[in-house]
């Protein structure tokens, strides 16, 4: 692993590593695309005798009709060879694209006849036919096209019939030894097959056919002309698919083997740590607790967000050797245990934009909640419209927060379970309902008309991208973290984490609370979610979170 580890790093690191195998991935694609762009392959289909022999005639035939022993004795000697054709690159060919044409010879086998056949369109095969070119032992010296060929063919079959197997009386035979395609153009995809027939020549008395077949030419510039038959063992796929997967291996096995570094920042503790409590903080420290634990492999960071409520009473009841601390939106009255501060958690009173108003009194507010008024109207005038009261459960931190500081009061008796109709009190005058979460407490409200209810600013600012909410000022007041309390606005606490007793040094719940209110990361996952640590990042308490 170490000569790995050597290898990736010679190499220049992961990332060259990872850009040489894109490269060699794409080196046949661009090779295809634009390197030689132009191709025309061939491959020679089928190249055999014709097939009927002398011994193939019935007897009494060869007395009574020796023209036919003369026909089946040239038969004998005659072979076909079938070539396909085919543009399978990605641009035309054109004429000129030839620096040399596609040239066929046969050894010594003397041409026949050539037919074009499966060419995909009578434009395609006349095009191949007008550049069809028959010539000699001399290649530079073209003797006929085809239509020449094929007059001569017609004008020797008659006098092989007529010599009756004298060959010394026989005509000239044709004399092409091969066949060029000149000036020969093809579409995209565009193919054909070219048969040629072939005769041995006079001078060959071993009987044997000749099976030599010999395809010749040049595509000039960014072309290519290859033989399909031929496969070989290293090719430009095979060779730079080879050497991405190679150094994919590497680079897979490095980095899987290669140990995390830690950050030495980071006090890492061993075991599991259990966090409870505040379902509005909750999130935020699902993300700190993850990257704790990526920092940390040996140490296991579970939460459960049961309310700031339940969190401190599980921690008050537990044993204080138990790896556990509760989250809480403010102070808890829990007996004895031990408070730590986190960050400053702002909230807002949220309604529906239907109200058509953004601030109220706290003494308005406490009416809205007493029910001394039922109707919009009575607030701001207008046409009529009923408040809602979209609340928490009495487990909530952030309900408790919301009656000591801002009601002065406990809130009133659930009466709805779909915040729009008293259907589990009809005779109350109040219309409330109640939801396990804050988030889900901003989506409530911004669902029904004329709702009014609460929650932290993190989740006002993720709802109030799709709903349709009002964040209401107290009084014409909001807060303000430079001016603290001065500024008046009472809707704001101090999140704690509780542990039954302090946490022994060394101990996993040490080193947790200690990144959670003093490192970089933790801090920046705070006030990305919205919240103000407790702690600067110079490591200087905020005396704000002293005021709570």
């Amino acid at each position: 692993m170490q000569f790995l580890q050597s290898a990736l790093e010679f190499l220049g690191g992961p990332g060259p590593v990872a850009l040489a195998i894109a490269l060699l991935f794409a080196a046949p694609v661009i090779d295809r695309l634009f390197v030689r762009r132009k191709r025309v392959g061939f491959r020679v289909l089928y190249n055999s005798k014709i097939g009927l022999g002398p011994e193939q005639l019935h007897d009494g035939t060869e007395a009574n009709a020796p023209q036919l022993r003369e026909l089946v004795r040239v038969l004998d000697r005659m072979s076909i060879v079938v070539i396909r054709v085919r543009n399978n690159g990605n641009y035309d060919i054109d004429a000129d694209d030839f620096d040399r044409p596609l040239t066929f010879t046969f050894g010594d086998r003397i041409v026949w006849n050539a037919r074009v056949s499966e060419a995909g369109s009578e434009e395609l095969r006349e095009e191949v036919r007008r550049s069809l070119q028959f010539f000699g032992k001399d290649t530079s010296q073209v003797r006929a096209s085809l239509p020449t060929v094929r007059e001569r063919v017609a004008q020797s079959l008659p006098r092989i019939f007529r010599t009756g197997g004298d060959r010394s009386r026989a005509s000239t035979e044709p004399v092409w030894h091969g066949v060029r395609l000149d000036g020969l153009r093809l579409k995209r995809k565009q193919k054909f097959k070219l048969l040629v027939v072939l005769r041995e020549p006079e001078s060959n008395r071993t009987g044997e056919i000749g099976k030599e077949v010999k395809i010749t030419g040049h595509l000039g510039g960014v072309g290519v002309l290859h033989d399909e038959r031929q496969q070989r063992f290293i090719t430009l796929p095979r060779l730079t698919g080879g050497l991405a997967a190679v150094l994919a291996g590497v680079l897979v096995l490095t980095l899987a083997w290669t140990p995390e570094t830690r950050d030495p920042s980071v006090a890492c503790g061993a075991g599991t740590l259990r966090v409870e409590g505040s379902s509005v903080f909750m999130p935020t420290m699902d993300l700190i607790a993850e990257q704790y634990a990526k920092a940390c492999p040996e140490a296991v960071v579970d939460t459960e967000p049961n309310g700031s409520i339940a969190g401190v009473r599980s921690v008050a009841a537990a044993d204080p050797d138990r790896a556990l601390l509760a989250l809480s939106d403010g102070k808890q009255d829990a007996g004895d245990v031990v408070a730590h501060q986190v960050a400053i958690v702002v909230y807002h009173v949220v309604v529906h934009s239907s109200v058509g108003m953004d601030t109220l009194t706290v003494e308005q507010l406490q009416g809205v909640y007493s029910g001394r008024y039922t109707d919009w109207s009575e607030l701001r005038g207008g046409d009529p419209l009923p408040i809602r009261i979209v609340g928490r459960g009495s487990e909530s931190g952030t309900r408790e927060l919301f009656e000591r500081r801002v009601l002065g009061t406990t809130e009133g008796a659930l009466s709805s379970n779909d915040c729009r109709n008293p259907d589990r009190d009809p005779q109350a005058r109040v219309i409330r309902c109640e939801r396990d979460k804050n988030g889900d407490v901003v989506r409530e409200i911004g669902a029904v008309e004329g709702a009014i209810g609460y929650a932290d600013a993190p989740s006002v600012a993720e709802a109030r991208k799709t709903n349709r909410l009002t964040a209401l000022s107290l009084g014409g007041k909001v807060f303000d973290a430079a001016a603290g309390v001065e500024a008046g606005y009472p809707f704001w606490t101090v999140e704690y984490l509780y542990s039954r007793a302090q946490p022994a040094e060394g101990s996993l719940s040490a080193h947790f609370l200690r990144y959670v209110r003093e490192h970089d990361d933790a801090r920046v996952r705070m006030k990305d979610a919205g919240y103000l640590p407790c702690r600067t990042p110079e490591g200087v308490p905020l005396d704000l979170c002293n005021l709570r």
